[in-house]
């Protein structure tokens, strides 16, 4: 796909997706552009970007973890928005997540959210 009209049409299927569903979709594609170098590694996350009103110019991130899929019998959680919330205790990044159990997206290590 190297046209415009290409990924525009690909675009309008991603955004028709609920967001557990796209979570799922781009679990599968991101990790394929992890770039590991000597001593360096770069990962391409999705992560959530929070703002107060009262203070708009500062952004709280959150990396979104992937749903822990055998916690959830093969399935990918509840369709329930990006609401859980915690630390990766291996990584020490913050996470969201729409499962209570997931997998840091930049360790992989498995996770409990609240």
């Amino acid at each position: 796909m190297t046209t415009d009209e290409g990924r525009a049409r690909l675009a309008e299927q991603l955004v028709a997706l609920p967001v557990h569903e796209l979570v799922d979709v781009l679990r599968r594609v991101l990790p394929h552009y992890t770039e590991d170098e000597p001593g360096l590694r770069t990962t391409l996350v999705l992560a959530t970007a929070t703002t107060d009103e009262d203070t708009p110019d500062v952004a709280e991130l959150a990396l979104v973890a992937w749903p822990d899929r055998n916690h959830h019998e093969g399935g990918l959680g509840a369709d329930q928005g990006l609401w859980n919330e915690g630390d990766c205790a291996t990584c020490a990044v913050t996470l969201t997540s729409n499962a209570k159990r997931g997998h840091c997206p930049v360790c992989g290590s498995g996770c409990g959210l609240t």
